[in-house]
């Protein structure tokens, strides 16, 4: 009996996770990317296995900051004014999604998607033989003050309310826990479930080797066009390969995906919110823990190749030329809480990438509307790492015909078609 056929569009942690389950299901995979594997944001992102943040990236308190951070071009959010009218329809929809109604049905939506992503990470690490590189550490949120602290209870109530718990440690514990922490730091608190890979690049090329051991094929190459036929996708056209053959087709294209699903009359709203990060190797100073930071979003997590200071988000589009002024800043914001970190030197290194955003902070997970054998699994946001393993096992299991844990329902594509998301 001939072995049934996937063509993974993507080289990404969701896209290599989606074959590697695949094919413990008995499917012959292909994976196509112009990168190799895990050369997007499955390298660059903070490492973080980030499973106790269900509330979305967007909320009624957050929308207070968003004025000040765009005043100012290095800050945490901004957008470049030239690209804002072809940006406006996204921040629309997010701002109706922000509402309090939404935001409690999005929290439980992601919530969902946590339940397994420790153990959906392990399935894949261990078979790869790198389960070595989770860190069992929660990471900490540092405060300056006992207001900044108290202005975030409503985050820490919705945590709770789904069994993530957050114990608060005073400044003087937080400091027993990390000795690089300053004198600043009044107080902390664990996320609840925010554990962290030392090298999120090589746990994805782990997996894709072991998906080539088994029998998949990684091509190299960029999809130029999708081409249908009697209500399937038949071929896909490649930039060097030409035509190659689809049985069932799998867009796990990042922040290109709604490029791809547009070909297929699919309108999906998604943003590229281009993320920076610097690593340092050599920062002068020692973590056992990822750290956050409430005064402004972003991570530093210790890796195998330094320590990496990574967060931002931009809005410019997927083409325009990277800023690395906003890898620096990350570099000032972290500094003062870690005084001792040293100064970019010459081996320092900065990277952009392109985080795939939804307006309502939820992935697309599920069947294409307008043709019977593609499938999406894209829209992570800053979400991509933590939720990847556990998005291919969903898709593995909705095309195989298994019965999944969670209700999909808040994930499927065609939920943005009425306009109210």
């Amino acid at each position: 009996m001939t072995a049934p056929t996937a063509t993974i569009i993507g080289a990404g942690i969701v896209g290599m996770s989606a074959a590697a389950f695949l094919q413990r299901e008995g499917y012959r995979v292909t994976v196509i990317d112009q990168l190799p594997p895990g050369e997007g944001c499955s390298f660059g992102n903070a490492g973080g296995l980030a499973f106790a943040e269900i509330v979305p990236t967007v909320h009624p308190r957050m929308l207070t900051k968003i004025p000040g951070w765009l005043m100012d071009p290095l800050g945490p959010l901004t957008i470049r004014w030239s690209y804002f009218p072809r940006a406006l329809p996204w921040f629309l929809a997010l701002a109706r999604n922000s509402l309090p109604d939404r935001v409690r049905a999005i929290t439980a939506a992601r919530a969902s998607l946590a339940l397994r992503v420790v153990s959906d990470f392990e399935t894949l690490l261990k078979a790869a033989g790198t389960a070595d590189l989770i860190q069992y550490q929660d990471t900490l949120r540092l405060y300056d003050t006992e207001a900044q602290y108290f202005s975030e209870a409503p985050e820490r109530a919705a945590k709770q309310a789904y069994g993530f718990e957050t114990r608060r440690l005073s400044g003087g514990e937080a400091r027993e826990l990390e000795s690089a922490l300053g004198d600043n730091v009044h107080c902390a608190a664990f996320h609840g479930g925010w554990y962290f890979l030392t090298n999120p690049g090589r746990a994805v090329k782990s997996i894709a080797a072991e998906v080539v051991r088994n029998g998949g094929e990684i091509i190299q190459d960029a999809v130029v066009s999708l081409v249908r036929e009697a209500g399937r996708v038949d071929t896909i056209l490649l930039r060097d390969r030409g035509r190659h053959p689809i049985d069932r087709l799998i867009i796990c294209a990042g922040a290109y995906s709604h490029l791809l699903a547009r070909q297929l009359g699919e309108k999906i709203p998604l943003e590229a919110e281009r993320g920076y990060h610097m690593v340092l190797p050599n920062s002068g100073i020692s973590l056992s823990r990822s750290i956050t930071y409430a005064r402004s979003p972003g991570a530093a997590t210790p890796m195998e190749m330094g320590l990496r200071l990574a967060g931002s988000d931009e809005f410019a589009g997927l083409d325009a030329i990277p800023d690395y002024r906003r890898a620096d800043a990350l570099w000032r914001n972290f500094k003062a809480v870690l005084p001792g970190l040293r100064a970019p030197d010459d081996q320092t290194t900065r990277w952009m990438g392109r985080r795939p955003g939804t307006p309502d902070s939820l992935p697309v997970i599920g069947p294409a509307k307008s043709v019977s054998n593609v499938w999406y699994g894209f829209g992570h946001g800053h979400m991509g790492l933590t939720w990847g393993p556990s998005t291919g096992r969903l898709l593995s299991e909705i095309i195989t015909g298994h019965k999944s844990n969670i209700d999909l329902s808040p994930f499927h594509a065609g939920r943005f078609q009425a306009g109210t998301r």
